[in-house]
């Protein structure tokens, strides 16, 4: 065939391709003018999985140094969720060569009194995503009096620490903990009242292979006020926490363990937020270039409101704001919205006061909303009274339900809960402890919850938090539904 022979068979080729689109074409647009229906391909609908993945997951549990007449509690319980699958939990402190407590069995927990080291918590098998644990720090005197607990928390390549403090009367530490064989390099980023703050030494913080480094912001940070600290991991991966501290001159008023927020969003929630007397400081960080116009609301037991005087909060660029919400909740507990232009995060510090009593502190930071099913280690202590606070972040009825069972695996309380949409519900728990609670939502529907602990009686107002959340976190394999339209 000649050369010339060629080029007009391929341009005949070409040219009938081009014919019969624009033929498809006009079929299509005809059935539509027809009442009848153009059939394209469409893309196969993925359905998570119910059947848990097994695999391996690592959290860290922080422990500080002991400070005052102190004493600290790890709890590590396992909810029932795969019958006849095995799995394995383990805890093991800092430095050390074997495990400290090794949980086998499915809805069994584990209480270990007078914890001083951080400890990795491992799940393995089915355990790798039906576990979690709490640390529980119960102090009479010294800088950490009241309450203090947190659970154990993921390693990230970034977390935001949303209202953290360097001034005098409060002030935080960091504690960036690295999980793995091979150091961390970490950078760290803060927001102040008035725009970044520069901090020498701020970047490229190293933190060797399984160990822990602290950082005291009061000598670094020299500005007073609202601050944010965004730390991203340049290499590896770090769990990075605060401790933060407060005092009235010499004496202490409050301590709490301060947990990352969600990642900025345009909408975000702040669940948890106790009852009762004493300030409520709500803290917005806004990392972009422009300035955010922040929506306020309350989702309150009677449904949501905005707080008088604190509706919205303008936040400049690169920022982070302060504003107080006491007078707004009015004592009541509930969770806070933050709608927003551009995407923020945000914490809450809440304290407690009571008369003749040394004050306390606790903070709540954004979270993410259940996914299905939510787990708290800790749901009743001896050292504290108990509450339950779960809010619905939508425009329609959500019915969850709780269970509250021992560490042997025996159930000691069922109950259903209905969340009016935009609300607040509140439970006393007061099964005997120890316990610990799961709460059980209809998919990912913007429920969200926190356990609240707090001493009523004695020489400390105390008052902590902890999130529900979500231990099962890890991929699903996708289940495909057959789609006839493909392929058509």
């Amino acid at each position: 065939m000649s050369r010339q022979l060629r080029r007009r068979t391929g341009h005949r080729r070409r040219s009938a391709a081009g014919l019969l689109a624009v033929l498809a074409a006009l079929v299509a647009l005809l059935l539509v003018a027809g009442g009848g229906t153009a059939i394209t391909a469409t893309r196969a609908t993925f359905i998570p999985d119910r059947i848990p993945v097994v695999g391996r997951t690592g959290t860290i549990c922080t422990v500080g140094a002991k400070q005052g007449d102190s004493s600290t509690s790890l709890s590590a319980v396992v909810m029932r969720q795969a019958p006849g699958r095995d799995g394995t939990l383990t805890g093991t402190p800092s430095a050390a060569a074997a495990p400290s407590f090794t949980l086998t069995e499915q809805g069994k927990g584990q209480v270990l009194p007078g914890f001083s080291r951080t400890v990795l918590l491992e799940g393995k098998g089915v355990m790798a995503t039906a576990s979690t644990a709490s640390v529980v720090t119960v102090a009479t005197t010294g800088a950490e009096e009241g309450l203090m607990a947190a659970p154990c928390q993921p390693p990230r390549s970034g977390s935001w620490l949303v209202g953290v403090g360097a001034g005098r009367s409060y002030r935080s530490e960091l504690v960036l903990t690295n999980p793995d064989d091979a150091q961390a390099e970490v950078n760290l980023r803060y927001y102040g009242r008035n725009g970044l703050v520069v901090v020498p030494g701020s970047p490229g913080v190293v933190v060797a292979a399984r160990s822990s480094t602290v950082v005291a912001l009061e000598p670094l940070v020299a500005v007073e006020g609202p601050l944010t600290v965004a730390v991203r991991a340049e290499h590896g991966r770090v769990v990075a926490v605060a401790r933060s501290l407060a005092t009235s001159g010499q004496r202490p008023t409050g301590a709490d363990w301060h947990l990352p927020s969600s990642a900025p969003s345009l909408r975000t929630v702040i669940p948890g937020i106790p009852e009762g007397d004493g300030t409520r400081e709500l803290f917005v960080v806004n990392p972009g270039t422009t300035r955010a116009q922040v929506g306020v609301e309350v989702l309150g037991e009677q449904g949501s409101f905005a707080p008088a005087g604190a509706e919205t909060i303008e936040v400049p660029p690169e920022s982070t704001a302060a504003v107080q919400l006491a007078d707004g909740l009015a004592g009541a507990a509930g969770a806070v919205r933050l709608t927003s232009d551009v995407p923020v995060t945000g914490s809450m510090v809440s304290r407690s006061t009571r008369p003749t009593a040394t004050p306390d502190l606790a903070v709540q930071s954004a979270a993410p909303a259940m996914l299905r099913t939510g787990l708290v280690a800790v749901a009743t202590t001896d050292a504290a009274d108990s509450e339950l606070v779960m809010s619905n972040d939508t425009d329609t009825e959500v019915s969850v339900s709780m269970e509250v069972l021992s560490y042997a695996g025996v159930t000691l309380r069922r109950d259903d809960i209905l969340l009016a949409p935009n609300s607040t519900a509140t439970r006393g728990l007061n099964s005997p402890a120890p316990s610990y609670l799961v709460v059980r939502a209809p998919g990912n529907i913007g429920v969200y919850g926190g356990v609240v602990l707090s001493q009523p009686e004695g020489a400390s107002a105390g008052l902590t938090t902890m999130v529900v959340s979500s231990p099962d976190v890890a991929s699903r394999a996708p289940r495909v539904r057959h789609d006839p339209t493909v392929g058509r």
